[in-house]
């Protein structure tokens, strides 16, 4: 089991892109890192504001879409179980953690850590998909081609968050979903 031990005002050492978002699997529990150049009105709206989180799958291609009010609107990042190394997401009937992290993206400073959960039914459903994923053969420019032709029809999270195959707001499944 790798740790990993991460800091307020601690130098966060995995290279991003300045503006960019990134997602991966850190003992079975998302990680949403986020590196931007943030004022401190940001950094409390992302310590402080609600989150929403959402599924959005079609053609064996993953997408997160999450949303923290005040801070970001509503976001996608495609994910493949592919590209997580041993990861997994194990359908234990509990809520699911996922660890936030806001990055100044000048310094490579972290300026916040949260965590929120998702409720058992959401992680029910991201153990599912990737359990599907992983049954497929992986390409990776197919893989890519894939997310292209996907933006193509969804140029958005608000075009996806309509096909969602889940929603959350805090943890709570949202009515119809």
């Amino acid at each position: 089991m790798d740790i990993l031990k991460l800091s307020v005002s601690e130098k966060f050492d995995h290279n991003m892109p300045a503006e960019s978002m990134s997602i991966v699997l850190m003992n079975g529990a998302p990680m949403l890192t986020y590196n931007y150049s943030v004022t401190e009105k940001n950094i409390a709206a992302f310590l402080n504001g609600s989150s929403s989180f959402g599924l959005f799958f079609e053609h064996n291609i993953l997408f997160f879409l999450f949303k923290i009010e005040g801070f970001l609107d509503w976001s996608d990042l495609a994910f493949t179980i592919h590209l997580a190394g041993d990861e997994q997401v194990e359908d234990n009937g509990g809520y699911l953690p996922f660890h936030l992290v806001l990055v100044e993206s000048e310094t490579s400073i972290i300026k916040g850590l949260r965590v929120v959960t998702v409720s058992p039914a959401f992680r029910s459903m991201l153990a599912r998909i990737t359990q599907q994923q992983a049954k497929e053969r992986f390409d990776t420019i197919d893989y890519y081609k894939k997310i292209g032709a996907l933006y193509e029809t969804y140029p958005s999270a608000a075009f996806m968050l309509k096909k969602a195959v889940i929603i959350e707001q805090g943890g709570k499944t949202l009515p119809g979903e």
